[in-house]
């Protein structure tokens, strides 16, 4: 939610339509190319893919429990806590490798990006997303066959939190943070770019990944204090937030060898965005549902299948809403969410994250069984 740069004082995850589609749910796509997300922003779309509507849904009741509802509802309906999920048809397991007896297929490895609004009211929400992530990750270690992780936190702006803090700061004080206001460090390169990883805290202090990339890996030590440090990525952020522009360029570009991101995501991976924000994306970030399902589809090399989608957000326009008065209704985010086979949201004002997370787990687990490795 948007705040005056003044409340930061007091405080401390697109485009044109790429296509008809019959219900705004997967776009397809048929053809080799390249999908322009967002102005500026272009992802390639090798090899060719459809999607179909997978039918039915599975809706979670805030418990963590999840039961299927027919496809007559093909929306489900948000719980107590907020917890919606739209899943395909579960697999029942793979089928074993009748020479050795080994599973066959299925995914090995899973890219986890996280994209987290930095905005004015975000405290709790970040706070609550960090004390549920060692669950999440715990109960996805002990569920699902993959054994190779990525993981990477965005925020929703482009690097400019501390000079966000310092413009009040410095409008009463001749320092900031132990910097003098007339030579306050400027962000530059990564740090200063729109969807790239954080490897540090608000203060500019180094959260410890390692490994010299911009995300965390196996190995990583103490993960979820890492994975607090980053995932906290303060309140100064830009009011104008732009979740799905910074998920987009996350998996772009920024992918590619030499940039900011090189390496996190991999062909070979399922890819897993959680996307946390109290208020709709903003419409400077441009783009729709549509689009940005495109774009992420396109640099999942046309296999939508390969990709879960994560929401926390504002339910205030829902039945039963979680959230009344803290949160703005995000009916775009909700579409965007609801696009994918492996889509589900929840509400950003529960108390308490670990139910939808919990959840989830199942969710992430069939996907991985039905992984698709591009051809």
């Amino acid at each position: 939610m948007r705040y005056p740069s003044t409340a930061c004082l007091c405080t401390a995850l697109l485009v044109v339509a790429c296509g008809e589609t019959d219900d705004n749910r997967n776009p397809q796509q048929t053809s080799a190319g390249s999908i322009t997300a967002i102005p500026g922003i272009t992802v390639t779309a090798p090899g060719t893919s459809e999607t179909t509507d997978p039918g039915g849904t599975m809706s979670g009741t805030g418990t963590g429990e999840v039961t299927e509802t027919s496809s007559a509802n093909p929306t489900g309906s948000a719980g107590s806590e907020g917890v919606k999920f739209d899943v395909g048809e579960e697999s029942g397991g793979i089928d074993p490798n009748p020479m050795t007896g080994e599973p066959m297929g299925g995914c090995q490895k899973i890219d986890f990006l996280f994209v987290v609004d930095n905005s004015g009211s975000m405290a709790e929400e970040q706070a609550a997303l960090a004390a549920s992530f060692d669950g999440f990750i715990t109960s996805i270690q002990n569920t699902v066959m993959a054994e190779d992780y990525h993981i990477m936190v965005i925020d929703t702006d482009a690097g400019n939190a501390f000079l966000q803090e310092c413009l009040v700061l410095c409008s009463f004080f001749p320092e900031c943070e132990g910097y003098p206001c007339n030579n306050l460090p400027q962000p530059t390169g990564c740090d200063a770019t729109l969807g790239v990883g954080l490897t540090k805290d608000p203060s500019d202090a180094d959260c410890g990944i390692t490994g010299g990339q911009r995300y965390m890996v196996d190995g990583q030590p103490n993960l979820a204090s890492t994975f607090e440090c980053v995932a906290k990525v303060g309140t100064n952020g830009d009011g104008s937030e732009r979740p799905m522009e910074a998920m987009v360029t996350a998996v772009g570009t920024l992918n590619n060898a030499g940039q900011c991101n090189e390496g996190f995501l991999r062909k070979d991976a399922l890819l897993v965005v959680t996307f946390i924000t109290d208020e709709e994306d903003d419409e400077e970030s441009n783009g729709n549902p549509v689009g940005w399902n495109a774009a992420l589809v396109a640099a999942k090399y046309g296999l939508e299948q390969n990709i879960v989608v994560l929401g926390l957000i504002g339910d205030p326009d829902q039945p039963n809403p979680v959230c009344t008065g803290q949160a703005e209704a995000s009916p775009r985010l909700r579409q965007f969410a609801e696009s994918f086979t492996y889509g589900s949201w929840g509400s950003i004002c529960s108390p308490d994250y670990a139910p939808f997370f919990d959840a989830a787990v199942s969710v992430v687990d069939t996907a991985c069984e039905q992984f698709e490795p591009p051809g």
